[in-house]
């Protein structure tokens, strides 16, 4: 039975100023990748020391060394062109802002130059107060965002072809993470376009039918899942709706993206976004098979002010009327640093350790426990 943890997080903790500098120094030249990395070590860590003084029992480096969650990939895989992209996003207010989306074209075959996240997990093993998970941008989130045409179709003549090449990279590093004595394998983002109805308008205005090609990415994804579960991990996927801004992300409910996603997706547990009522309803729970966990991300990285613990209590029992309770878990709503740089957090570190203190009191008070739990027997039955 798969192991699932009744307070979970999403993985990015906030940079301290003394790591941002010291990245700022590595970039131009002035600290070396030695220094460099001494500070990592350190801001890793002070980050298990908070979340163990939080209560949390599932730990993660904070993704300190990575300039984003998803450049772990492109930091380690030639074959991407050297310019990451920008994109304009327009927030609630109606006001545009320009941000760095952390992705490159992929230019050139891909091949891995050595591991994504060996490094990570080799000082995981060594430090962590217990088991630790570790993330990875899903095959799917790497081919939406790097496959462009006249650019990305002179090597990989479809999306398609990309994203196997993709995937063999991730599942490789899955079962060498394994290897390294990781507990959890997070893939991120991977389908958060098919909540938009302009993306699903948009294949269809290409001749493409969405059920085929969500299928076909599910099917990917799967291919590195399968790697996870054969050796025993625990597995998610984060449907990120965004932490650094609430521009560009949509707001409506993943019906259509549930009704395929949440069956057909192996994983134990899905990490979705629930932080604000704009995001979207509880009803698309009904869909999730009871071998499954949704783990609600209702605690706000975005937001310093403390959520109540009583309004998270109704929020559960409004998700529990789709899903059994043990089907369900809390976490934060997203990384609490979405960016590699200052602008990427919203509040002090201090506030972040009440938010993940605030997650384990309202796992114990609803679950009794903020720990590792086996799914139930009857929770087994698809």
């Amino acid at each position: 039975m798969p192991t699932i943890y009744r307070a979970d997080q999403v993985g990015s903790l906030i940079r301290p100023a003394s790591l941002l500098a010291a990245r700022d120094q590595s970039r131009n030249g002035r600290l070396s990748p030695e220094g460099l990395r001494a500070e990592e070590d350190r801001a890793i860590l002070d980050a298990l020391a908070l979340q163990q003084s939080a209560g949390i029992g599932l730990f993660s480096d904070g993704e300190m060394r990575r300039d984003a969650y998803s450049t772990v990939f492109s930091a380690a895989v030639d074959g991407f062109a050297p310019e990451y992209r920008t994109a304009e996003r327009k927030r609630d207010d109606g006001s545009v802002v320009r941000v760095q989306v952390h992705s490159k074209a992929v230019s050139g075959k891909l091949a891995a130059r050595g591991r994504l996240a060996g490094a990570e997990a080799a000082f995981m093993k060594k430090h962590a107060p217990g088991p630790f998970k570790i993330t990875l941008p899903s095959p799917c989130y790497v081919t939406h965002k790097s496959f462009e045409k006249g650019i990305t179709d002179a090597v990989y003549p479809t999306p398609e072809a990309l994203r196997r090449d993709v995937a063999a990279i991730i599942a490789d590093e899955i079962d060498a993470l394994a290897d390294d004595g990781a507990a959890y394998i997070q893939l991120d983002e991977g389908f958060i376009d098919y909540v938009r109805p302009e993306y699903l308008d948009a294949l269809r205005a290409a001749g493409r039918d969405p059920d085929e090609v969500i299928a076909e990415d599910i099917t990917v994804d799967n291919s590195c899942y399968e790697r996870a579960r054969t050796r025993g991990l625990t597995t998610s996927m984060h449907l990120c709706q965004g932490s650094r801004t609430a521009a560009g992300r949509p707001t409506q409910s993943f019906e259509w993206l549930a009704e395929r996603l949440l069956d057909q997706l192996n994983v134990d547990c899905f990490l979705l976004e629930y932080d604000a009522q704009r995001v979207r309803g509880f009803e698309p729970l009904r869909h999730l098979p009871r071998n499954k966990v949704a783990v609600l991300g209702l605690i706000s990285s975005k937001v310093p002010a403390l959520e109540s613990e009583d309004d998270m209590l109704r929020r559960i029992d409004e998700a529990a009327k789709f899903c059994s309770l043990d089907q369900l878990a809390i976490s934060t709503q997203c990384g609490f640093q979405g960016s590699g740089t200052a602008d990427g957090a919203h509040m002090t570190i201090d506030d972040e350790a009440r938010k993940l203190a605030l997650v384990v009191r309202i796992a114990e008070r609803v679950w009794g426990t903020a720990g590792a739990v086996e799914l139930q027997a009857d929770a087994q039955a698809a």
